[in-house]
């Protein structure tokens, strides 16, 4: 369950290691290809490697194909990379998750990208112009809202290696069921392969007239009285119309033109409070700073990045900890109240790494003298999109019911295939740019009356492109390690350069348009 900013260990600084190691380097042919398309492994390639659900993988040489298995000798290592088994292996094809063949071409040969074929002409000639801000994204859902269907969350957005599996909740805070069977409409609509282990539907019965939230530790709390604040401001002004609900209307401000780590304040101000304990909800969703920062740390890393990945996979916890430093800096929305010497001081973090869905989450508040209150969001200028505010009532934790989707669709028909990789705790359902499954779910009784969250565990990996590693240079990669304040400096005028057109070239650049 996440909880916090998900810069994680690896987020931003080492997920340009795994992602550039689980990747195509320089003159290397990838072909990433799925078990029922065996038939097609170019033989060729010298190695076979066969990642698992489990994220084990087979290495094979002399590999051959021998019936509906696969036959060679070579090493089973598992998700950290370290050495399980040794010896002579036969794999059926079914057992595996994703085949990858690695094939060198002649020098002068373009990076080739995981199955290119599917990309499209516009879509390389918008990520040419700024290939700093292609589209990325984790596993999205979609649910039917008040308007149709939107956008309702993103799946653990921090899990960019199967090192980094990790499970996430999101309120489906738009989600309006139509009747007892819910449908989320699952996506991959990035050049990426994603590992889901499974995608839980939660419910909790609201109270009357009220809501329930997530706190930042993972604990579900019923919430009424919900009041917008009456005042909110920050440096460039007013900002109480963007944040008094889910319309669309965002408060965000341009990054620091010398330091991409500069903070900020928001002040919000509430004419009254609810009596007894009270909460702070608050809705964002990242900007596309993090995604410039990643995808220069592919730039810098370029050839380099295997060497990078098998070094820190095994690191100790120290070295983990030190390669947090760049998220650390970065930080996530903190939550400060007044204190009794005039000062404030912090009750809370909340925000998840992701530029694509609004994150929900509640923050508990300490008791206030009278009955205004006064909260101050102190956030890095230019990496948060503020959504929604709103101080409540908050109660007592609420139980809650898991579901399991009862059935799962794929072009209209039932793939009980699918089905069955997602209700199985030891298997995994795998997806391809421009896959899609409609999950569907059994609500109680009165659907309305419930909250809905998803709950979601898996992985995914960013398929490399040929322009991030023409700036290769092993010294400001490692710098991005050992001095990440440097660094978030250093690198505020390139970004600024191209702030301006990162959301236009993100969104064009979508290999699935919706």
């Amino acid at each position: 369950m996440s909880s916090g900013p998900r810069f994680g260990v690896w987020t931003v600084t080492l997920a340009t290691a795994v992602l550039a190691a689980s990747c195509a380097i320089n003159r290397l042919d990838r072909r990433l290809v799925p078990p029922s398309e065996a038939a097609t492994l170019d033989g060729t390639s010298p190695y076979l490697k066969a990642h698992l659900r489990d994220g084990h993988v087979y290495v094979l040489s002399g590999w051959r194909r021998d019936g509906g298995a696969i036959v060679g000798r070579g090493q089973l290592l598992d998700p950290n990379r370290a050495l399980v088994a040794e010896g002579e292996f036969r794999l059926p094809a079914d057992s595996v998750a994703l085949f990858e063949t690695n094939v060198v071409r002649p020098s002068g040969a373009r990076i080739a990208l995981t199955l290119m074929a599917g990309v499209t002409a516009a879509v390389a000639t918008i990520c040419l112009t700024n290939p700093k801000a292609c589209f990325g994204s984790c596993p999205t859902f979609y649910a039917a809202d008040s308007a149709g269907e939107a956008l309702q969350a993103e799946g653990f957005s921090a899990s960019i290696a199967p090192a980094l599996e990790a499970t996430d909740v999101d309120m489906l805070y738009r989600a309006r069921p139509r009747g007892r069977d819910f449908v989320l409409r699952l996506t991959n609509e990035a050049l990426e392969t994603h590992v889901i282990r499974y995608a839980d539907v939660l419910v909790a019965r609201r109270p009357p007239g009220g809501r329930v939230f997530v706190t930042p530790d993972g604990q579900f709390r019923g919430a009424w009285g919900l009041r917008a604040p009456s005042r909110c401001r920050a440096e460039a002004g007013d900002c109480r119309d963007a944040v008094l609900a889910f319309d669309g209307r965002e408060r965000s401000s341009p990054a620091d033109s010398t330091d991409l780590a500069a903070r900020e304040l928001v002040e919000l101000e509430f004419d009254s409070a609810p009596p007894g304990p009270v909460g702070l909800a608050i809705g964002a969703r990242q900007s596309l700073l993090t995604t410039f920062l990643m995808y220069q740390g592919l730039a810098y890393l370029g050839r380099e990045a295997g060497r990078w990945l098998a070094a820190l996979e095994t690191a100790g916890p120290a070295v983990r900890e030190r390669a947090a430093g760049l998220g650390r800096h970065l930080g996530g929305i903190e939550v400060l109240v007044p204190d009794a010497a005039g000062g404030w001081v912090s009750v809370g973090v909340v925000g998840e790494t992701g530029p694509l869905a609004v994150d929900t989450k509640i923050v508990p508040l300490p008791p206030s003298v009278g009955g205004a209150r006064r909260v101050r969001l102190r956030l890095t200028r230019g990496l948060w999109r503020l959504e929604y505010a709103a101080l409540a009532a908050l109660g007592d934790t609420v139980p809650v019911l898991r579901l399991r989707p009862h059935r799962t669709l794929r072009a209209g028909r039932a793939d009980p295939a699918a089905l069955a990789a997602l209700r199985d705790s030891a298997g995994a359902l795998t997806t391809l740019p421009g896959d899609e499954y409609r999950l569907v779910y059994r609500l109680p009784k009165d659907p309305g009356a419930y909250e809905l969250f998803l709950e979601a565990r898996g992985y995914y990996i960013e398929w490399m492109r040929r322009e991030w590693v023409a700036e290769e240079n092993p010294a400001l990669a490692l710098r991005m390690f050992t001095d990440p304040a440097g660094t978030l400096r250093a690198l505020a005028p390139a970004y600024k350069r191209l702030e301006p057109e990162m959301e236009r070239v993100f969104w064009g650049s979508r290999y699935a348009a919706r």
